[in-house]
C-alpha cells in the first residue's frame, strides 16, 4: 500500500513538474516559407533573406497561447504561413489580427498571449513579399 501511494505521489509531482498541459507550438525549421493575406498567398523562396525567415521561425517558435477558444478565425484579415524544410512542410500557422490562430498539427483553434507580436511581424512580411511580385 505505501508503494502505490509513494508511486502516486510521485507521478503527481512529475505531472506538477513537466506540467500536464504545455501551451507551447511543436519546434520546427525552415528554408522558406509562404505567406498569405486574406485570399492572396506568395511564395517566399528566393524573395525574403535567410534572417527573415528565422526571425519568423522563431517567433512561431515561441508562441504560447492561454488556451483553446470557440472563436472563429476572421480569414479575411488572416496570415497564412506555410514554412518549408527540406522541401517538405515544416509547419503552418493561420492567425488573425484577434490573434485567434490554428496550427497545423492540431485541429482546435487557440487565443495567443497577448505579449506575442507574430501577426504584426507577418503583415511587414507580407507586405515586403507582395511588393516583390
Amino acid at each position: 500500500m505505501r508503494k502505490l501511494l509513494f508511486m502516486s505521489i510521485m507521478l503527481i509531482v512529475f505531472l506538477i513538474v513537466s506540467g500536464c498541459d504545455d501551451n507551447s507550438v511543436k519546434q520546427i525549421k525552415a528554408d522558406y516559407f509562404n505567406i498569405g493575406f486574406g485570399q492572396s498567398l506568395y511564395e517566399g523562396y528566393d524573395k525574403v533573406d535567410k534572417e527573415t525567415v528565422q526571425s519568423l521561425v522563431k517567433a512561431y517558435n515561441h508562441i504560447e497561447y492561454s488556451g483553446q477558444t470557440n472563436e472563429q478565425i476572421n480569414y479575411e484579415k488572416a496570415i497564412t504561413i506555410t514554412f518549408i524544410y527540406n522541401d517538405q512542410i515544416s509547419g503552418t500557422l493561420v492567425i488573425d489580427d484577434k490573434g485567434t490562430f490554428h496550427l497545423s498539427d492540431s485541429a482546435e483553434n487557440y487565443q495567443i498571449e497577448p505579449n506575442n507580436d507574430i501577426y504584426e511581424q507577418a503583415i511587414k512580411i507580407y507586405n515586403d513579399v507582395k511588393k516583390q511580385y
